[in-house]
């Protein structure tokens, strides 16, 4: 059984393909290979290209559109590219006539995706590889809140958990000298401080997970 062939764009680390130009590219490869097309370095070097050949079409050309951008980015005369310009407005959900801002990350990026994948028939890269990408072309992805991450989840969980267990050990020693008249609570207190123990647990082990999954992911 044999694997299939990787597109070209993909082995080419170019996955838009950009053809071969004078424009000397940030991050080509020392040996251009491909005779037609751009050969770079990683993939994040070409996703850049990609990148920052859409934020040009818009800056220098006011091509603001799926149908304008594409018209230009594969013209007829090589693509079919009336079958172009609507795989690209379904992947971003886009309607080919809308006004869009290739300086605003969420366009950007959903162009940039959508193109790779109509370009190689897969979007292969993580998100964090084209955010780097689109860092490195002057487009940021907006600042994540804090309050929202796994990792701040995990650790109001602990700290709540740890709380409420010390509201128990609290409430046991309060109710000491009244211990033979409550004596029946007393049982349902070991469960709560011992369930209180698990949900810290639980909640250390979250953060825990979440800065080795992003560590994984390349994120910082």
């Amino acid at each position: 059984m044999t694997s299939k062939t990787p597109a070209r764009g993909l082995r080419n680390n170019n996955p838009g393909n950009l053809r071969r130009t004078d424009d000397p590219w940030q991050g080509l490869a020392e040996t251009q290979t491909d005779t037609e097309f751009f050969v770079f370095q990683s993939p994040i070097y070409g996703i850049r290209a990609l990148a920052r050949t859409l934020i040009k079409y818009q800056d220098k050309h006011r091509l603001c559109t799926i149908r304008q951008i594409i018209g230009r980015w594969a013209p007829n005369t090589e693509n079919d590219t009336v079958a172009y310009i609507k795989a690209v407005s379904d992947e971003t959900g886009l309607a080919p006539d809308v006004v869009l801002d290739m300086h605003k990350y969420e366009h950007l990026n959903a162009l940039v995706a959508a193109i790779i994948k109509h370009e190689n028939g897969q979007q292969p890269y993580t998100g964090a590889q084209v955010d780097k990408a689109l860092v490195l072309a002057g487009v940021e992805p907006p600042a994540k809140n804090l309050q929202h991450t796994r990792t701040v989840r995990g650790g109001k969980a602990a700290t709540a958990a740890t709380v409420g267990l010390g509201a128990v050990n609290a409430l046991q020693d309060s109710i000491a000298p009244a211990r033979d008249t409550l004596q029946t609570l007393v049982p349902y207190l070991d469960v709560a401080k011992w369930l209180l123990l698990a949900i810290t647990l639980i909640g250390l082990g979250v953060m825990i997970w979440a800065r080795i999954d992003d560590h994984r992911k390349g994120l910082r």
